[in-house]
């Protein structure tokens, strides 16, 4: 597609679900996890998405440069962080609370729903059963989500790589990064439904995280080694691909220089 100049972007509409929503959302999740968390001694899987996917936020900016993404200018932005290279001119403020309750509202169920077909049809296992449910349902719900956000000018692309497909308002979005995270959800599932004997998942293992460990110092750990196997797994395949694609196939822009 032709690139678009940055004044050009329409202003977004329904930004409460975003801008607004995020600072309500974020600490309501929160508090409930935390109710949660004090009740059972341990904290939740989406208690453990919402914090590791919060401090992943940093590689939306990046990933956003590799696909020619840039958000909208009427968003507010962040205070400590402006143009850099290699990343996307604007930051908004509310990413890393939106990441926190994008990636626990969504993976949190796909979880479950994956545990349940797991058990309830034992003859498939269980990482297919992740694939057969997680893969298409995720990549789904991310071009439905990306083909709404371009379309109420949140976000757009200067120019895009590989197939994509044209929001009801003439802007382009790539069909190829949202498929690639559902590929990653669905690596995050198979992970998070796959525990050992000693009910530890593959990252506290790696990580020797204790299985006989109890109170919050040792949650503390179990935290630390998820927002590890979060930010890896994410930045192999999430962010590291669309950096690596505009690299050798890309060209300059105005947009996202």
């Amino acid at each position: 597609m032709e690139p678009t100049s940055i004044t050009e972007m329409p202003p977004p509409v329904n930004t409460w679900m975003l801008e607004t929503g995020s600072f309500y959302l974020w600490p309501l999740i929160f508090v409930l996890c935390a109710i949660w968390a004090i009740r059972t001694k341990r904290l939740p899987v989406m208690m453990l998405l919402l914090l590791a996917a919060s401090s992943s936020f940093w590689q939306e900016f990046f990933g956003d440069w590799g696909a020619y993404l840039s958000w909208n200018p009427v968003f507010a932005r962040l205070p400590f962080w402006g143009g850099m290279a290699y990343t996307t001119p604007i930051k908004p403020l509310f990413i890393p609370l939106s990441w926190g309750w994008w990636f626990s509202l969504s993976i949190t169920p796909l979880l479950m729903l994956t545990l349940w077909l797991s058990r309830k049809f034992p003859a498939v296992s269980l990482n297919w059963w992740a694939f057969i449910a997680v893969f298409p349902l995720y990549s789904a719900y991310e071009l439905w989500a990306e083909g709404n956000a371009v379309a109420q000018s949140w976000w757009s692309y200067n120019a895009v790589i590989g197939p994509q497909w044209t929001a009801a308002n003439g802007m382009g979005m790539s069909l190829i990064w949202p498929v690639v995270l559902a590929l990653w959800a669905t690596w995050i599932v198979i992970l998070l439904a796959n525990k050992d004997e000693n009910g530890l998942w593959w990252h506290e293992r790696k990580l020797g995280i204790a299985a006989s460990g109890s109170g919050w110092g040792h949650e503390a750990k179990r935290l630390g080694a998820f927002i590890v196997m979060f930010q890896v797994t994410c930045f192999l395949v999430v962010t590291l691909p669309p950096i690596l694609a505009r690299l050798m196939w890309g060209g300059p822009s105005v947009l996202v220089p």
